[in-house]
């Protein structure tokens, strides 16, 4: 009976179904509390709601290319050069006399990032998801620099290659629609006396 409301019944199963239910009134009766359940679970009323797309599209984040479209090619230059910047520590071992597993794993990360930032140059709608990644892992490189110079283990100019990195990551999140930037910019308005910014 199970199958048969699943439409999944055929043949002389059927036939051996239908037999036995005009002759048995309790399974008759079990078979009908089964299809209304079906029918019931199968079929919905549909809610018209006229605001749902612009609800939707307004919690997006749709890629945005610049003007002229300049951000998915500065995108892909950030990551060809952190490509290249990679090849050193990761294929030599050499970075600065760190040791070479070390070397090998930073070069790895740098790798790993420069594949990020031309992915999304090549398909930019995957932006926003990758955002978070590259920030976490982008903020936890420039935190490591930042206790380097302070310890005097590196100065500051040995660590401005991160410069790259760093456009990387501000591109990215352009090309992700610069999440985030509506509420700084609705906090500036209040600020000069305009509509108090939403809590939402």
């Amino acid at each position: 009976m199970s199958a048969d409301a699943d439409d999944a019944l055929v043949g002389d199963e059927l036939a051996m179904l239908r037999a036995h239910l005009d002759i048995c009134a309790d399974c008759a009766t079990y078979q009908a509390d089964v299809s209304s359940l079906a029918r019931a679970t199968r079929v919905r009323g549909a809610t018209v709601d006229p605001g749902f797309v612009t609800t939707v599209l307004d919690r997006t984040q749709p890629a945005r290319l610049g003007r002229g479209g300049w951000l998915r090619p500065a995108l892909a230059w950030c990551g060809l050069l952190l490509a290249w910047q990679s090849l050193a520590p990761l294929v030599f071992g050499e970075l600065d006399g760190t040791p070479t597993h070390i070397a090998r794993h930073v070069g790895a990360s740098m790798f790993a990032l420069a594949v990020g930032l031309l992915y999304v140059a090549w398909r930019p709608h995957r932006a926003a998801g990758l955002l978070p990644l590259v920030a976490a892992l982008l903020a936890a490189m420039l935190l490591g620099a930042v206790f380097d110079v302070l310890n005097g283990d590196r100065t500051p100019m040995s660590e401005s290659f991160h410069v790259v990195e760093l456009s990387g990551l501000v591109l990215l999140w352009m090309v992700a629609g610069s999440p985030g930037w509506y509420r700084v910019e609705r906090l500036l308005r209040f600020r000069r006396g305009g509509v108090a910014p939403s809590t939402s």
